[in-house]
Formats: C-alpha cells, structure tokens, sequence
C-alpha cells in the first residue's frame, strides 16, 4: 500500500490533466524511468494485495467466525471507503461519487460480499477449504495463467491487459472484477494448503523465483516495445487512458502472447516477494508493525499532499527525479502527520483499524 506514493508522485507527468488542474498548462511528458517503475510495480501489486486480502478473509472467518467478519469489513472496508472518498470528493465543492485512488476498496467489498455468501452455503465453501494435490496445484497455475484472454474479453475488448481503476461507484469493469476476484479466491484457497508457504521458503526458490521474474519482466518489456513502438522511438507504455488503448489496432495474437506473458510475471513476482518475506521478514519488528499500521491510513490520505507537493515542485523547477523522491518524503510525512492528528486519537480510526484497537474509546460500548 506504501507504494501507492511511488505511483502517484509523478502522477502530474503521466496524467497532465492533473497537472492542468494545479495551473500547470506546459508540463512535461513523463520520462521512460517513470514508466518503467510504474509498469515494474503495476505487474505485481493489486493482484498482490487482492490474494492477501483474501487469505486474511478467511483467517478472520476461522478465527471470529462470518458474522464478525462481515461487521469488520463492512465498517473498515465499506463505510471507510464510502466516507472518505465522499470527504476527497467534496474537496472540490462538488459531489460526483467519485472513488479516485480508493477504488480498490470498492471492489474489495464486492469481493467481500461475495465471500460471505459462499462462506453461508456448505458445499461452495468447500470450494476453498478443500487441501489441493500436485494435479490440482498444476490446474490452479494454468487456470491463474490462462485467466487473461477471459477477463480480458469481459471488458468487451482484445487488447493488452490493463484495467483502468473505476472513476465512480457505476464504473465497474467486468474485466477486472473477475481478474482481480481470481487472485482473491486464490488468497482464500491458500489458507487451506499453507503448506505451499513452507515450499517456497528456501534459498533456492528465492534465487530461482528472483532471476525468473528478472528475465521474464524485461522479455515482457521487449514484447511491449515491439508492439508499441515506431521505428526508433523510446519504449512507449500506454499510461494515458483507457480510451488509447481502444484507438489502436494491434495484432491479436502479439496481445495474447503479451498479456500471457504478464500474467506468468505477475506469478513469479508473487512467489519471490512472499519466499524472501516468509524467509527474512519477522512480524515483532516495531518498524514494520509501525508501517503496517500507517499502511491504511497513509494510503488514503496521500494523494492529494504528494500530487501538491510535486507541482509545487515542478513549478520551482527541480526535476522529474527530484519531484519523484521529495515528494515521496514530504508527501509520507504530511500523511503521517494527519493521521495522527485527525484519525489516531479520533472516532474515526474506528474505521480504518476498528474499535478495539482504538484509543478513543466509549465506556459503555463493548467491542
């Protein structure tokens, strides 16, 4: 979630109507490292995030039991998303049921909802609470790897695989929701077979995984080079809007290649992250737990400080990478700063890290 201001630190230079908003009419196009950085992270991220959303799910069932699940998510998850993206909306006086950066949230309700009602009926539960064997591992990876061109299709386009988050509440994707719901439902049947975990805590896998994903990512940017770009021009990614990427005809079976072989690096990245993590990452160190407890709260609080900041920024004249890393620093420090300001000691972190782990507290409400 932290990477979150690695993303939109330089937001102004890859959405220039951004820019255009702060009184910025000249800016700058993005330079390729940005693009690189932003592709690196995209690739593994959300699907990242959505598979661990979903191994907690079913944590938090087994160990509270559905009923208390729900009542979590629909206050953290739920209520948190519709108050504060109402409250970043209204920023600019008006009310357009905008979701901005939270819409991760949204699905993840959706997700959530859907969940629930599986968890409610027996036999689809025992959909994720059933041990794979080596066949079922190997069906899992292809079904995972061959999931592009059916969410893909969803959308209603043959095109290379990139959702373009939901602007509003009534702007969902299809596409993405299966994509995105896919690595959820992987999240929750891996709670059931957290034998793999053991599997892939060595060195071997580590080094194997790392090099894998290397190779693999840079053979995916040649693939989008050769797609993408005309004669010699630099390496082009399509950050610019949904609506490039249905002006371009392309052929098909480069886009099947291309969209397979991001999914495979999307896997490999999954793999190393959480092998070098269950490897060298333990939970009682108070750095981490201090981040894991900011995560939340800095996430939703940081666009609007780190994009004001790197266009104050742009307009002093530093440059792109200047922008990149100050903003980065300033952006977590105004983010941190309100946190502990307005929600910490406040009602309102009831909402992002519940009530029982709250200062502020009633007397008389019992968790």
């Amino acid at each position: 979630m932290m990477l979150g201001l690695a993303i939109h630190a330089p937001l102004i230079f890859y959405f220039p109507d951004a820019a255009k908003e702060l009184g910025i009419t000249d800016i700058s196009p993005a330079e390729s490292w940005i693009y690189l950085i932003l592709e690196f992270i995209t690739i593994w991220r959300m699907p990242l995030f959505f598979m661990l959303a979903g191994f907690f799910s079913i944590l938090v069932i087994e160990r509270k039991g559905l009923n208390k699940f729900i009542q979590d998510r629909f206050i953290r998850i739920g209520i948190a998303c519709v108050f504060f993206a109402a409250s970043l909306d209204l920023l600019d006086g008006n009310l357009d049921f905008t979701l901005d950066h939270l819409w991760f949230l949204y699905y993840l309700m959706l997700f959530i909802i859907l969940l629930s009602l599986q968890c409610a009926y027996p036999k689809l539960k025992h959909l994720i609470t059933s041990k794979l064997t080596i066949k079922g591992v190997i069906k899992t990876f292809l079904s995972m790897l061959l999931l592009i061109p059916l969410s893909v299709l969803f959308s209603g386009t043959w095109q290379p695989l990139s959702f373009f988050p939901p602007s509003t509440y009534f702007d969902i994707d299809i596409g993405a929701v299966v994509y995105y719901f896919s690595f959820y439902f992987l999240g929750t049947i891996l709670y059931s077979n957290q034998e793999f975990f053991r599997l892939i805590d060595s060195r071997i896998i580590i080094i194997i995984s790392g090099l894998l994903s290397i190779i693999v990512f840079f053979l995916y940017l040649r693939i989008n080079d050769y797609m993408f770009r005309v004669g010699n021009e630099e390496l082009y990614f399509l950050f610019s809007g949904e609506e490039a990427f249905h002006d371009i005809e392309l052929n098909p079976i480069i886009v099947f290649i291309n969209n397979l072989i991001k999914q495979l690096n999307t896997i490999l990245w999954i793999v190393f992250l959480m092998s070098i993590s269950r490897r060298y990452i333990t939970s009682d160190s108070k750095i981490l737990r201090w981040f894991v407890e900011l995560s939340y709260p800095v996430y939703i609080l940081h666009l609007t400080p780190i994009v004001l900041v790197s266009a104050e920024l742009y307009k002093a004249g530093f440059d792109q990478f200047q922008i990149f890393i100050i903003s980065i620093l300033i952006g977590f420090s105004i983010s941190v700063i309100l946190y502990y300001a307005v929600i910490k000691f406040s009602p309102l972190n009831w909402l992002l890290n519940g009530y029982k782990r709250s200062y502020f507290k009633i007397r008389y409400l019992k968790d």
